[in-house]
């Protein structure tokens, strides 16, 4: 038999399944992301790395003495990728990858989800907000979707402690926080999707700029550190 619950204010953070597939904000990326745990060669020694290809972002990050891998796939491409041997798909994540880590050694089962944004906001009852993936759905390309759910929920528990005793179901307190949250979660989507449209194409110009500025960003040492904390810590800092 169910139990009934009673709060104050519910937090829905589920990841973005309860998004209506024809929400009016939706983008789709025709791409998927294949996700599975991998090893390579050479030890990770904690280093992240996110390759940058035509197809669009192969992420590799350290998860034990493996990596957690996101290899972003043409949706038409997706069941043929899913359908490979462990030994097929090592061989062509080691392709599309390069050699940095040397050849890739192991793969456990893999998984795909569809690649889409949705800006389905934070909530309009009291009571009820929404954060992460479940208030904004973005591609996975730089990890902005992540950053953006560790600022929402940041930004929810400054609110919360901001609100008087008995007043967390009141509409003021959904309030505030949209409008603490909506500078920063826009400018996030909006960066989101620029660098999809930038680095998942091999047109000759586009793929030339590119190049230098990763290349920029690469040699010059504040202007990468300053990039990254932009990244990490959102509008605020723009």
């Amino acid at each position: 038999m169910g139990e009934v619950l009673t709060t104050e204010l519910v937090v829905l953070a589920e990841g973005g399944r309860g998004l209506p597939q024809n929400d009016a904000s939706l983008k789709d990326y025709a791409q998927s992301a294949i996700v599975c745990e991998v090893e390579s060669e050479q030890p990770h020694l904690g280093l992240a790395y996110e390759r940058f290809t035509p197809e669009g972002p192969i992420a590799l990050l350290p998860l034990g003495n493996r990596y957690a891998l996101v290899w972003t796939t043409p949706a038409a491409q997706v069941a043929e990728r899913l359908a490979w041997s462990d030994a097929d798909f090592l061989a062509g994540l080691y392709a599309a990858f390069g050699e940095r880590q040397g050849r890739f050694v192991a793969a456990s089962a893999r998984a795909a989800f569809p690649l889409r944004m949705a800006l389905r906001g934070a909530g309009e009852t009291a009571g009820v907000v929404r954060i992460g993936n479940a208030a904004q759905l973005l591609h996975p390309v730089a990890g902005q979707g992540f950053n953006l759910g560790l600022r929402d929920a940041w930004q929810l528990a400054e609110t919360i402690l901001d609100t008087p005793t008995g007043g967390l179901d009141k509409a003021d307190l959904l309030q505030r926080y949209v409008r603490a949250r909506g500078a920063d979660v826009s400018a996030g989507a909006r960066v989101t999707d620029l660098l999809v449209e930038v680095f998942s194409n091999d047109l000759p110009l586009i793929a030339q700029a590119r190049g230098l500025a990763l290349t920029a960003l690469d040699l010059f040492q504040p202007l990468k550190n300053g990039f990254a904390r932009k990244m990490m810590h959102g509008a605020r800092t723009w």
